[in-house]
């Protein structure tokens, strides 16, 4: 197939058609400005001048700029290509970007509201559950295959504090302290 874009005729046609769009979008932005629509009210219609103006602008410097370099192939590093035989991401290959290291325990416990939590030994929460047996299961099934995690249950549940809790302002502190 012939490249037809490669020619210094098509070169010039792509940069006339983006000084061409840089008009148009200088027209419309022209006549946005002119119509003095305040942006509480702004309509379709001003919606749709404003997107012509953008488009253009956008299309219009880039065909202006480039020409024919428009259409050249770019080369995409070898981190963004990915294997041929892949077409999806598996963070189990290995990822550049999140070394994380793995937990050394998963902790099963109860948290203030009653809730069953599943949390790493550093104390990110990774599940809240509404049984004991659900969070265990969620837990083995998070340690299958690494067998350098273990889990363990908590001890006990957190203290909650019953009942209502309100501030006391200065007023009926000094009242008190003056009384008392």
């Amino acid at each position: 197939m012939v490249a037809w874009h490669r020619s210094r005729r098509a070169d010039i046609v792509l940069r006339a058609t983006g000084l061409l769009l840089c008009w148009v979008s200088y027209t419309a932005i022209s006549r946005l400005v002119a119509m003095h629509v305040p942006p509480q009210k702004a309509g379709v219609l001003a919606y749709g001048i404003a997107a012509v103006g953008f488009m253009a602008a956008s299309a219009g410097s880039a065909l202006t700029l480039l020409g024919h370099h428009f259409f050249d192939e770019i080369e995409v590093s070898a981190r963004w290509r990915g294997r041929p035989d892949l077409n999806v991401f598996s963070p189990s290959e290995g990822s550049i970007a999140m070394d994380i290291p793995e937990p050394a325990m998963l902790v099963v416990g109860r948290d203030i509201d009653g809730d069953w939590t599943v949390r790493e030994s550093a104390g990110m929460l990774l599940g809240r559950f509404s049984s004991a047996q659900a969070a265990q299961r969620f837990a083995e099934a998070e340690r299958r295959g690494r067998t350098s995690i273990s889990v363990a249950m908590s001890a006990g549940t957190p203290r909650r504090i019953e009942g209502r809790l309100s501030l006391v302002c200065d007023r009926t502190l000094k009242g008190s302290m003056a009384r008392g």
